[in-house]
């Protein structure tokens, strides 16, 4: 549920349950109207959205695309933005919008860390289609993305690209629907890090964009400074902000060092969204060049350098970009310029999670990331803990890189969930210093200062096999018998195929079986498709699962599933001795029409019984209807009737011919296509 009042961005999302935590996933709140895909087989099909809406889906199976349409007035402005890598999506999209009557109007793939978005002018009014894909070609069930469509205030890009925490400042910027090209803000006062923030404009907040929180002093170029006697003078520590505004534009600082004075320069641009490539350098006042970096080896895409002044004097900090042909009013760059860290810092990072069962022990390893000289031994310590659950404190001794923690659990635990700190003392100077372990965060979000800590169940059961590999036509059940392991557990268990499976299954299918209690064997039903790939090797994994009472007396379920070979049922996919086929590939489908189908039945010498024989619709299909067809022992053809309403369609999947038998007391299916197609 989510409260009206709720802050706009990002939350931090997980579920647990009695045996474990998930690891957690982003998930933004938002304050337009939210639409959810519905994904259907076959083509893709548009849908129709409102203007100032955001929708979630996501591109899968591979090659998929998705359309989206909304009426547009001629002379509107229209933003189409996406968002995937913002939360985590692995999608790389691309976004094109097509016109009424399907001309390219614009497209985009994004560039660097960001996600594709476009804007037009709508040349007349009209329907229009924003297509979203994989660019090359791809879809997963993780490749999930969050498309905006708007008419109303989108911010574009700002200037600068961050500034001093705590501090107000004007920005110059630029958007759609959004009055004057200035806009004041209050800078956060966070920690020095890049953080992804939403502005507010005329009392709500815009989109969120990658903003840069300093606590340095800033300073903004002032043109003409493309030589070195027009260099701006400035004083160390200082971060600068400039643009490359033209193709051939070159910013150029002057800094006063002293002989041996360091000092560390770095660009930050490609990492908040700017599309500048910078190439840094360092020059005495000669203009020979003392120093030179460039982002194309750097994870960020930005330059830096550490750059130690070989005598007394100025020294010309150069920054241009990459390619001579690139340049305007958003090739931004923030350039800090700072000694490098010699103040003592430390910082302490921990895993997400922490899981415990009953009498169990487990090593808690936080990483001590120590900057400067600071080396002096470290003291850690859990607090938080569940109830039955304890860890000693440690210590840690000096110049070490990690502490461990030994997190013990006592008997017959209740399941409970906890956020715990973790804490770190030592000294600084002869003074106490405390710091709270953090967990790794996106570069752009906030880490996390908890660490979640459950008091778990493990299941007592489980099932064991052997190793069993064997041809099973395609459409036919392969069965296979395993041994229950129950360690004492005395109730009924469940089993089915597991929620996490092996490979090549392409539409196996398996039922949900009760195993009564006491029962020290089972045999599963494992249904395979009938459209499966010859000669490959299709492996399921199975799940049991019954219900535990903890500690306290509350009763959880619990699941036991494993991937190992034995436990599988593998199959190596063989020929079906059940065919069948349409006289034609091809149906022609008249509203309110009946439509006869013939089909032809092809069986192996080994089938030998009736046949039941259906059309299966896809369920967006509507106005279609076809009665079930009894084919006797030894009849190879058959009449499928179908009955067709006033609108039927959409027609973007085929049908599907069923023929089910039966071959040794199991199910044999076999299936083929029927395409259809409307006619009037």
């Amino acid at each position: 549920q989510i409260a009206a009042d709720a802050p706009l961005g990002p939350r931090q999302c997980r579920a647990w349950n009695a045996q474990g935590i998930t690891t957690p996933v982003p998930f933004l709140v938002g304050d337009l109207p939210e639409v959810v895909e519905q994904e259907v087989d076959g083509e893709p099909l548009p849908t129709q959205v409102a203007l100032n809406t955001t929708i979630n889906g996501r591109i899968f199976p591979r090659e998929d695309v998705d359309i989206w349409t909304f009426d547009v007035a001629a002379g509107q402005s229209i933003t189409c933005a996406v968002a995937a890598a913002e939360f985590g999506s692995p999608l790389k999209s691309r976004l094109e919008i097509r016109g009424p009557v399907g001309q390219p109007v614009i497209a985009a793939t994004g560039a660097g860390n960001r996600d594709p978005w476009v804007r037009f002018v709508a040349p007349a009014a009209g329907r229009y289609a924003a297509h979203i894909q994989d660019v090359q070609g791809g879809g997963l069930q993780h490749d999930v993305y969050r498309l905006t469509i708007t008419a109303g205030p989108w911010l574009d890009d700002v200037y600068p690209l961050g500034g001093r925490r705590g501090t107000d400042l004007e920005l110059s910027i630029s958007g759609q629907a959004i009055d004057g090209n200035r806009l004041p803000v209050h800078i956060p006062d966070v920690g020095p890090r890049i953080i992804r923030t939403a502005f507010d404009y005329q009392g709500r907040p815009l989109n969120r964009l990658l903003f840069d929180v300093d606590d340095l002093p800033e300073k903004l170029e002032s043109e003409p400074n493309d030589a070195p006697d027009q260099a701006a003078s400035i004083v160390l520590p200082v971060v600068a902000n400039g643009r490359i505004e033209k193709p051939g534009d070159v910013d150029v600082w002057a800094v006063m060092l002293k002989k041996g004075e360091a000092v560390q320069l770095e660009v930050r641009a490609a990492r908040l969204g700017s599309p500048l490539l910078g190439v840094l350098a360092v020059r005495d006042e000669q203009g020979k060049e003392l120093a030179q970096a460039d982002g194309l080896s750097s994870v960020t895409q930005d330059a830096a350098l550490l750059f130690t002044a070989p005598a007394d004097g100025r020294f010309l900090v150069v920054l241009r970009e990459r390619f001579a042909g690139r340049g305007g009013a958003d090739w931004c760059y923030r350039l800090r310029m700072a000694a490098p860290p010699t103040i003592p810092e430390l910082e302490l990072v921990m895993p997400d999670s922490l899981i415990l069962e009953s009498e169990s022990t487990k090593n808690l390893e936080v990483e001590i990331r120590r900057v400067g000289t600071w080396k002096s031994p470290l003291t850690l310590r859990i607090e938080g803990l569940p109830a039955g659950v304890t860890a000693d404190e440690v210590q840690v001794p000096e110049s070490a890189a990690k502490g461990t923690l030994v997190v013990k659990a006592g008997k017959n635990l209740a399941v409970q969930f906890r956020q715990a700190r973790v804490i770190g003392v030592t000294e600084l100077a002869g003074q106490p210093v405390r710091r709270v372990a953090h967990t790794l965060a996106a570069a752009s979000e906030a880490p996390q200062e908890e660490i979640r800590v459950l008091a778990a169940l493990k299941s007592p059961f489980k099932f064991v096999g052997e190793y069993d590999l064997r041809f099973v036509a395609r459409g036919a059940v392969l069965r296979k018998r395993f041994q229950l392991d129950l360690n004492g557990y005395a109730g009924p268990l469940e089993v089915r195929l597991a929620d996490r499976q092996g490979r090549h299954l392409q539409g196996v299918r398996g039922p949900t079986l009760t195993i009564p209690a006491g029962a020290t064997e089972f045999e599963y039903p494992l249904q395979l498709a009938s459209g499966m790939e010859l000669a490959r090797t299709c492996r399921a994994n199975l799940m049991l699962t019954g219900e535990l009472a903890d500690g306290s007396g509350a009763v959880h379920p619990v699941s036991f599933t494993t991937r190992e070979q034995n436990e599988q049922l593998v199959a190596l996919i063989s020929p079906s001795p059940l065919r069948i086929a349409a006289s034609r590939p091809a149906a022609a489908i008249s509203p309110g029409g009946v439509h006869l189908i013939p089909v032809t039945i092809k069986r192996d010498r080994g089938v030998t019984g009736p046949v039941r024989l259906e059309l299966i619709i896809p369920a967006h299909v509507r106005d279609l209807s076809a009665a079930v067809v009894d084919v006797p022992a030894g009849a190879d053809t058959a009449e499928i009737r179908l009955q067709s309403g006033l609108s039927p369609g959409p027609f973007n999947a085929p049908l599907t011919l069923r023929a089910t038998t039966v071959l040794s007391g199991d199910p044999l299916i076999a299936e083929a296509p029927l395409e259809c197609f409307p006619v009037r």
